[in-house]
This record gives C-alpha cells, structure tokens and sequence, in this order.
C-alpha cells in the first residue's frame, strides 16, 4: 500500500487548467463551426455552378428545338457537354435529358438511374455512385418547347474533395495559431497575475530564522493582503513569545548564576576553619558547584543562541582581537593552574556579529583547549583576516584531539567522544556549531600536527560596507 503523500499542486498550474480545458473546448468548437461554415459556402458555390450548367443545358435544349428542329438535338447537346468538359479539365460531367414520359432525349440511357424520381417540379441535389465514381447530381425539371423535360447532370467531385481539404487548412491554421496565441496569453496573464505572490514567497525564502519583522503590505494585491496579515500576526505572537523567553533566560541566568556563587564562597569560607579531611569533601563539593554553574551557563547560552530560539539579534560590528584580548584574562588562571601554556596571536579581525555570542563561542573553545590538554601542553588562539577579506578564528591545542569520525558527531549537544576528559556536559562545540551557523560562518575541525591535538577553525563571511 503506498502512503507517500500526493505531491502539492501549484496554483499557477491550477489556474492555467481552470482556463486552458474551456477555452480549448471553445476554440475547437469555434473551429469546428468555421470549418462548418466554410464548407456549406464552397458546397453551396459548386451546387450553384451545377445548376448553371443544368440551366446552359436547358437553354441550349430550346434553341434547338425552336431553331433546328431537324438537326440531332441529342448530337447537339453533347457537344455542348463536351464544351463544358473542356472549361472543367478536373472532374468529368455527365448529362442526361428525359421526356415527361421518361423517354431519353440526349445522353446515356444508363445514366437514367441517376434520376431522383419524385413529384417535386424544383431542382434536387443528390449524392451518387456513377462509373467507379462518386458524383453529385441534379434532377432540373425545364418546361421547354418539346414539353416538360428533366436535365440530369452529374459531376465528378475530385474539385469538390479538393476545396474540402483546402478548406480544411484555410481553417484548421488560423484557428490553431489563434489557439497558440490565446494559450500563450493565458499562460502570460496568469504568470504576470501570481508575480506578487512569488515576490512575497521569495521575500519569506530570504529572511533569516530570527528575522520577525512585518511583512510590508502597501505594495500587495487586495487577495494577498489578509494572508500577508495574519502573517505579520502570528509572527508578532512568535516575537512577543520569543521575548518572553529571553527575558525568562536572561532572569534565569541571573538567579541561577548568583545562588551558586553564594554557595561556593561559602563553601570556600567553610574550607579555612575545615580539618584536612573536610577540606578534601569541600572541594569536590566545590568542583561540582564549578561544573554545575559551567553547565548551567552553557546551557542558558545554548538556548539564546539557537536558531530555534527565534530571537531577532542585533548584529553590530566587532573585531575578534578585542573579544580575545577580553577572555585572555579570564582564561589565564585557570589555564596556569592546569598547567597550560596559554598563547594569544591575535590580528585586527573585524565581522558583523553578536558580541555575548561570541565571547560564548571563544570561551567554550579556550575552556575545551585547556580540559584537554596534558599538563604542560600548549593552548593558541588566534584570529586575523583571509585574502578573501573574511575574518577567521582558530583555537588550537597539543591533546589528544578527535578522531575523523567523530568529529561530525561531536557538535550534537551531549554528545562526548570516547576518551574524553571527564567533568564535561558535551554542550561546548554545540553552541560553537550554533553561534557559528548564527553568524554565517563555516566551522572546521581538524588535527593541529602529526602528533595529534585538535585545531578548530571558524572562517566568517567578509564585511560589506
């Protein structure tokens, strides 16, 4: 059983089937009946040229029998026919005079079977079969000077089928290019018709996941401007809610953040007056207040930063030298007590960003570094800008580093490499990825050397004035 859903339809190609099945039906119709039309005219023309020659003939009958009555009036009327023949190379005529009894006057006594017998004492057309040969025949009833006479002439319709087809075209081209025309223009009205709506959908395509601006409306059709609307609501109701969150964050941050260092400071003050064995107890409670206000932090941090926070950041310009200069001091004690060589190179780098996200950024990288390096091993941050005139940022340490394959897998939040140094929470090259899809920039890890160690390196996009 297949349940794959149906593919969407497009209302662009809704509208053209809407418009294109009625106006192809009319169109054919309106072809049809030129067709039609056409065709009675060209018939009615033949039929009309038939009945001269059944006149020419009838006339030639009266001359004859007034004037030379005692000629062969059949002889004369033959070649009469064969006069007619001459003017008309295409179809061949066949011509045939009865008496009022019936009795052959001129012609071939078999053509009589191409008499319509009936009382009517108007001309009948007639549709025939005569010698292999389908004709058209006319029954002309004539009062002459011998009495009432029927002229019987018959034709072939070689030029009647050749007008046929030649109308057929004459029709058929014009109404096909009048159909191409008018499906063109259908296909144009409706396109140029649906250009607001792929401006407004592209407008939409282009914004970033934090951008909860209004839609303008000014510009819009009236059929778009209730959709465009309740759009600008729904977004107002997601900003209004993403604020709330923010604020909710930033609260919690402060009232997290402010318990645990008061906890901590007691425990320090309860350390000095501890015997040596509490002293021990104490700082493993003091490493765990550490850890729990690392995570807490990191976690608050992750959750502003992540694109699903939906929360319209203002970017500004910021130079990366400035951001390292700033977390130099606040990394380098911890970075003496484990032992590290802490080293900064840093370069005027300057990109369009968040400052608080990229100071998150740089310090989950530094204190990454540090956790995994060995003691008396060698941590380097440093930042400056490429050729293409976008600023990089790179973060290296001597550790053991990460393997290739899992180097993908390490930027899921929670997740820990194998061999990792203990006490970690996963969320540091998380909120990296996060701050660095935030920004536009591309993220790379990497082996510093032969020996191993573990290079990380951010490349934002160029500035535009």
């Amino acid at each position: 059983m297949n349940l794959r859903p149906a593919s969407p339809r497009s209302l662009r190609g809704r509208l053209l089937r809407l418009l294109w099945w009625p106006l192809l039906v009319v169109l054919v119709l309106s072809a049809a009946y030129d067709y039609r039309s056409a065709l009675n005219r060209a018939r009615d023309n033949q039929d009309l040229a038939l009945r001269r020659v059944a006149i020419a003939l009838a006339t030639r009958l009266d001359v004859d029998a007034d004037d030379a009555r005692d000629d062969d009036l059949g002889l004369h009327l033959s070649r009469t026919v064969q006069a007619m023949q001459r003017v008309d190379g295409q179809d061949r005529l066949y011509a045939l005079v009865l008496d009022e009894h019936g009795g052959v006057i001129s012609g071939d006594p078999a053509q009589a079977a191409l008499v319509e017998r009936d009382e009517r004492d108007q001309p009948r057309y007639t549709d025939r079969r005569w010698d292999h040969h389908d004709v058209r025949v006319i029954s002309f009833p004539h009062p002459s000077a011998l009495g009432p006479v029927m002229v019987v002439v018959a034709e072939t319709t070689e030029r009647r089928q050749a007008q046929t087809r030649q109308v057929l075209l004459g029709t058929l081209m014009p109404n096909l290019v009048l159909l191409g025309l008018t499906l063109a223009l259908v296909w144009l009205g409706v396109d140029a018709a649906m250009r607001p709506l792929d401006r407004l959908s592209e407008a939409v395509g282009q914004r970033s996941p934090d951008d909860l601006g209004a839609l303008p409306e000014a510009t819009l059709p009236a059929e778009l401007r209730p959709l465009v609307a309740a759009l600008n609501r729904l977004m107002s109701h997601v900003r209004a809610a993403a604020q709330a969150q923010q604020a909710f964050l930033s609260q919690a941050a402060h009232q997290l953040r402010t318990p645990l260092a008061g906890v901590q400071t007691q425990v320090e003050l309860i350390g000095k007056e501890a015997t040596p064995e509490q002293r021990s107890r104490l700082a493993a409670v003091t490493g765990a207040l550490q850890r729990m206000a690392r995570s807490t932090q990191q976690m608050l941090a992750l959750a502003r930063s992540a694109p699903e926070a939906a929360v319209p950041e203002a970017f500004h310009r910021v130079d990366l030298r400035d951001l390292l200069e700033d977390d130099a001091s606040i990394w380098l004690d911890p970075a003496l007590q484990a032992g590290i060589d802490l080293g900064f190179d840093a370069a005027s780098a300057p990109v369009q960003g968040s400052a608080w996200m990229l100071h998150e950024l740089i310090g989950n990288l530094v204190h990454n570094a540090i956790r995994h390096a060995p003691a008396g091993g060698r941590v380097t941050a440093s930042c400056g800008v490429a050729q293409g005139g976008g600023a990089w940022l790179v973060v290296e340490d001597d550790g053991p580093g990460i393997p290739a394959e899992e180097r993908e897998r390490v930027l899921e939040r929670f997740y820990q490499a194998p061999g990792a140094a203990r006490g970690g929470s996963g969320l540091g090259l998380a909120i990296v990825r996060e701050v660095a899809l935030r920004h536009g920039a591309t993220l790379a890890l990497g082996e510093t050397g032969p020996a191993g160690g573990l290079r990380v390196r951010l490349e934002f996009p160029p500035l535009h004035d």
